[in-house]
């Protein structure tokens, strides 16, 4: 028995035809079932076809599809026209062809634009990082430039490729910057080893030097002897990393050496003279006991005694030195003063500048009595009164100047 249908037929032997145009084209067969499972089947097939066709079509407009897929969807709706092997319309089926056609070039042209942007944007970035890189070009910041390169290297490569002979033009300025930098920084290291080799030899003659001088016992000359050793240390550039902290240690070990043993004895020293120290503090008691000055001429006297004593006591430990000298010589700082003062009221030119003064002011109030006597006789009242006030300011400096006059001689 036969099934049919408007676009064709299955025989009871299960062969499918198709009806076209020119007339029926077997389409296949199908032995699995009744002649309607087999109608359903290859219709179905057709359907099917439709609806992927459909579904593609959506995605193109949407900008979702896969060019891949559409394009085999495309060969596969060709080759059913070809040699078909469904029923159906295929009429519907070439116009749904011609859709898929149609939207699959808008989204192939869409394709190339957006290509042909990202293209112009991966150039155009390729040419900031070229710009970048040659900005960095001098920079001394070995590790962190370093690195910059690095980053705009790994996103040179994740860029899409654009023209060609640009591209190959910016990769040409890109690698001769970075090129140029990594140059310099192995020059700089270069030179660089070349200073802490020198700096090493420099610090292991200055440990042999501080080695040398550990056993000495001229406690000043060598304390100065270090000391400048420490500066000459300290004015050459450091070794290399895994060296430097080796040969400082090995020259404070020689300095630590020679203090500790100058520490130890020095120690020693002032335990022997702390006897000095307690004479000494009790000739300060008595410099001390003379300020404040009333008698220049014994204090000397008595001043001069002390320092005799002073110098016999001898040395006096470290920690006490300056403070026990300090005060010594602020006594006699004391006394030089006030004879210095003393000195200074008994000279020739100062008595005759003071005594000169104060005939002066003598002559003037002289001639202002004088002239008050005359105003007076006058009647003019009111010049006695500014003369009178005049002399008053006279007599007091006079006053003055004479009790200066005194002091002196």
């Amino acid at each position: 028995m036969t099934t049919t249908n408007e676009h064709g037929r299955v025989d009871e032997q299960g062969n499918a035809f198709l009806t076209t145009p020119e007339g029926e084209v077997k389409v296949g067969q199908y032995t699995v079932g009744e002649p309607a499972e087999g109608l359903a089947f290859f219709t179905k097939r057709f359907d099917d076809l439709v609806a992927e066709i459909g579904l593609a079509i959506e995605r193109l407009k949407d900008g979702k599809a896969n060019a891949e897929s559409v394009k085999a969807l495309i060969e596969r709706i060709e080759a059913t026209l070809t040699s078909p092997n469904m029923l159906g319309d295929f009429s519907k089926l070439r116009e749904l062809k011609d859709e898929i056609e149609k939207q699959f070039a808008v989204h192939r042209e869409a394709l190339s634009a957006k290509k042909a942007e990202l293209k112009a944007a991966a150039l155009a970035r390729r040419e900031e990082i070229v710009k970048a890189a040659e900005a960095l070009v001098d920079s001394n910041q070995w590790k962190a430039t370093g690195e910059k390169y690095k980053s705009l290297l790994d996103e040179w490569k994740t860029l899409p490729n654009a023209d060609r002979a640009k591209e190959q033009e910016l990769w040409k300025r890109f690698s001769h910057a970075r090129s140029a930098f990594d140059k310099a920084r192995r020059t700089y290291f270069h030179n660089l080893d070349e200073v802490r080799a020198d700096a090493q030899s420099a610090k292991k003659a200055i440990i042999a030097k501080a080695q040398g001088l550990a056993e000495s016992t001229e406690w000043g000359a060598t304390t100065g002897a270090y000391k400048n050793l420490m500066n000459d240390w300290k004015n050459l550039p450091r070794a290399a990393k895994s060296v430097e902290d080796k040969l400082w240690n090995e020259f404070k070990a020689a300095q630590d050496k020679f203090f500790d043993a100058r520490n130890a004895a020095l120690s020693v020293r002032d335990e022997e003279l702390g006897g000095n120290l307690t004479v000494k503090l009790a000739l300060l008691e008595k410099a001390e006991a003379l300020l404040p000055i009333t008698d220049v001429d014994s204090a000397k006297a008595a001043l001069r005694d002390i320092q005799e004593q002073w110098e016999k006591a001898g040395h006096v430990p470290r920690a006490d030195k300056e403070k026990v000298e300090r005060r010594l010589k602020a006594v006699e700082d004391a006394i030089r003063k006030v004879t210095e003062e003393q000195w200074n009221r008994s000279k020739p030119e100062v008595v005759d500048r003071a005594n000169g003064m104060v005939a002066q002011f003598e002559a003037s109030i002289a001639k202002l009595d004088k002239q008050i006597e005359d105003a007076k006789a006058a009647g003019k009242t009111s010049d006695v009164a500014k003369l009178e006030g005049t002399r008053t300011q006279t007599q007091a400096l006079l006053d003055a100047a004479r009790a200066g006059a005194a002091t002196l001689g």
